[in-house]
C-alpha cells in the first residue's frame, strides 16, 4: 500500500471498529448505571483514555469523532437528555497529552501500568467538571472505568504488537507474551463465578469476597500483572452479575468502590509478582553468563598449564641433550689435557675445568628435576610428592617434614595434578630459602568436590610486603583461575590454605 493511502485506510478502519465498540460499551454502562454522563465515563471512557495514550496523535480526530457523533445521535433520539454528556469524550485529552509525554520515558511494564493507573485517577478528577450535581458518582464511574478498562486495553495492545516491537538484544524487563493458559484459567474462574451466581444467589453475598479476591490473587501469583488485569475484568463481571441477582451492594457507589478495590489488588499483586519473576530471570541469566565465563577461564587456565608443562618438557630435553653432551665433551677434553701435559699451570687449569663441569652437571640435573618432575605420567601424585620431599633432603638439613596424604581417590584431571605438585614444590622451595623453619607439615585432604592443601611451618613467617612476590602471586592467580581459593596466614610461622575444585579429566 502506498504511503499516501496508508493513513486514510487506517483511519477508516479505526473509525468503523471503534464506533460500534464504543456504542456497545456505552450501552452496557448505561444498563448498569442508568445515567447519561456516567455511562460515557465508565467503560468507554477507560478504553478511550488508553487508546489516546497508545495511538499516535494523528489518529486522535477519528477517536474523538466516533463518540461525539454517536452521542449527538443519541441526544437527537432523546435517549440521553444531558447535553453536557457531549463533553465526556473530550475529557481525556489533557491527561492523554501529559501521559504521552512521559510514556516514552518508561519502558518497563510496571512503570507503564502505574502510569496508566495515575492517568485514570487524573481523568476521574477532571470528570468532576462535567457533572456538578453528582460529583462522587461521576468520580467513581470515571475512576472505575479507567482502572479496569485502560490496563485491559493496554494488555490487548501489547499482545497484538509485541512481536513487531520486540528487541532481542534488549536487557530490559520486557513484558512476557500473553499465554493461552492465562485465558483458559480466566474462563474457568468466570464460569465458576457465574455458576455460583446462578445456584447460590441470593445467599451468596458472603461468598462474593472469595469468588472475586481469591481468583485475583491466584491469577496474579500465577501469571503476574497480566493475570491481575484479566482477573480484575473477570471479577468485575462477577460483581456485576451478583448485583443483578440481588447479592449485596445496596448502592452503585459501593459496587464501584468494590470494583476499583479488587482491580487495584489484582494488578498490584501482579506487578509485584511479575517484577520478582523478571528479576529472578535476569539473575539466572547473569548467573549462567558468569558460570560460562568462569568455565572459559578455567579452560584457558588448563590450556596454559598444559602449555607450560610441555614447554618445561621441551626445555628439559634440550638441556639434557645439548648441555649434557657439551659437559661430557668438556670433561673429556680436560682429561686429555691432564694426560698429555706435565705443565703445572695446565694441570691446574684442567682440574678447575673438571670441577666447573661437575658443578654445571649438578646444577643441570637439579634444573631438569624442577622442569620435568615424575608427575603425573610416571608415578602417582602421592609417590611424586614423596619423591619431591626426598629431593629437598630435609633430614640432612635438620628439618622435620611430614606429609599426611588423605586422598582416597587421586585427582583424575591433569591440570589439578600438575597444579598441586607445582604448588607444593614452590611452597617448599620458599620455606627452604626464607623461612628458617625446623618443622613442616603437609596435609592433603578432600571435602565434597574440592581438594584441600594445608602447608604450615614454624619459621619466621612472611612479611606483609612479601605476599606480592612473583611466586606467590603466580600461584594465587592460577588457583583463582581454576575456581579455587588461596589464603596465607602468619600464625607461629606461615600457614598456607588452598582449596582447589576437582574436575573430570
Amino acid at each position: 500500500m502506498k504511503a499516501s493511502l496508508k493513513h486514510p485506510a487506517l483511519s477508516l478502519f479505526i473509525l468503523f471498529a471503534w464506533a460500534p465498540c464504543w456504542l456497545a460499551l456505552w450501552t452496557l454502562s448505561y444498563w448498569l448505571l442508568n445515567d447519561d454522563i456516567q455511562a460515557s465515563l465508565l467503560l468507554p471512557g477507560g478504553v478511550s483514555l488508553a487508546l489516546l495514550i497508545l495511538l499516535p496523535r494523528r489518529f486522535w480526530p477519528v477517536l474523538l469523532l466516533a463518540p461525539l457523533v454517536l452521542l449527538f445521535w443519541l441526544y437527537q433520539q432523546q435517549i440521553i437528555t444531558a447535553l453536557n454528556a457531549l463533553a465526556a469524550p473530550l475529557l481525556p485529552l489533557p491527561v492523554a497529552l501529559i501521559t504521552r509525554h512521559y510514556w516514552q520515558r518508561f519502558h518497563l511494564y510496571w512503570q507503564q501500568l502505574s502510569l496508566l493507573l495515575a492517568a485514570a485517577f487524573s481523568n476521574a478528577l477532571l470528570a468532576l467538571c462535567v457533572s456538578a450535581a453528582q460529583p462522587l458518582a461521576t468520580f467513581l464511574a470515571s475512576l472505575t472505568g479507567g482502572i479496569i478498562m485502560a490496563p485491559f486495553t493496554w494488555l490487548i495492545w501489547e499482545a497484538l504488537y509485541q512481536q513487531h516491537r520486540s528487541n532481542p538484544q534488549s536487557t530490559e524487563l520486557a513484558s512476557p507474551p500473553l499465554r493461552t493458559s492465562l485465558l483458559i484459567w480466566c474462563s474457568l474462574f468466570f464460569a465458576a463465578g457465574a455458576g455460583a451466581q446462578l445456584t447460590l444467589a441470593p445467599q451468596m453475598e458472603r461468598l462474593l469476597l472469595i469468588l472475586v479476591f481469591l481468583p485475583n490473587v491466584v491469577m496474579a501469583w500465577r501469571f503476574g500483572w497480566q493475570g491481575g488485569v484479566l482477573a480484575a475484568l473477570t471479577g468485575s463481571f462477577i460483581i456485576t452479575l451478583a448485583r443483578q441477582f440481588g447479592a449485596g451492594f445496596a448502592s452503585l457507589a459501593e459496587m464501584e468502590l468494590f470494583l476499583t478495590t479488587q482491580a487495584l489488588l489484582g494488578m498490584g499483586v501482579g506487578i509485584a509478582v511479575s517484577r520478582q519473576q523478571h528479576l529472578t530471570q535476569h539473575l539466572e541469566h547473569y548467573r549462567l553468563r558468569l558460570e560460562n565465563e568462569l568455565q572459559a577461564r578455567r579452560q584457558l587456565t588448563e590450556r596454559l598449564v598444559h602449555t607450560e608443562e610441555e614447554t618445561r618438557k621441551m626445555l628439559a630435553r634440550e638441556l639434557h641433550d645439548e648441555i649434557g653432551q657439551n659437559i661430557t665433551a668438556i670433561q673429556i677434553q680436560s682429561r686429555l689435557v691432564t694426560r698429555y701435559t706435565d705443565a703445572p699451570g695446565a694441570l691446574q687449569a684442567a682440574g678447575s675445568i673438571e670441577n666447573m663441569a661437575l658443578r654445571i652437571h649438578q646444577v643441570t640435573r637439579q634444573l631438569l628435576r624442577q622442569l620435568r618432575p615424575p608427575v603425573p605420567e610416571e608415578i602417582t601424585l602421592h609417590d611424586a610428592l614423596e619423591h619431591l620431599i626426598t629431593e629437598f633432603a630435609f633430614a640432612e638439613r635438620g628439618i622435620d617434614c611430614r606429609m599426611d596424604y588423605r586422598l582416597t581417590h587421586p585427582p583424575q584431571n591433569d591440570t589439578v595434578r600438575f597444579t598441586l605438585y607445582r604448588l607444593v614444590q614452590e611452597l617448599l622451595n620458599n620455606i627452604t630459602r626464607h623461612a628458617n623453619a625446623r618443622h613442616i607439615r603437609i596435609l592433603l585432604d578432600q571435602n565434597a568436590h574440592a581438594i584441600a592443601l594445608d602447608i604450615s611451618d614454624d619459621g619466621v613467617g612472611i612479611a606483609p610486603g612479601e605476599h606480592k612476590g612473583m611466586g606467590l602471586r603466580g600461584m594465587r592467580e592460577r588457583i583463582h583461575a581454576l575456581g579455587g581459593s588461596f589464603h596465607i596466614e602468619n600464625r607461629q610461622g606461615t600457614h598456607v590454605i588452598v582449596n582447589l575444585p576437582t574436575f573430570h579429566s
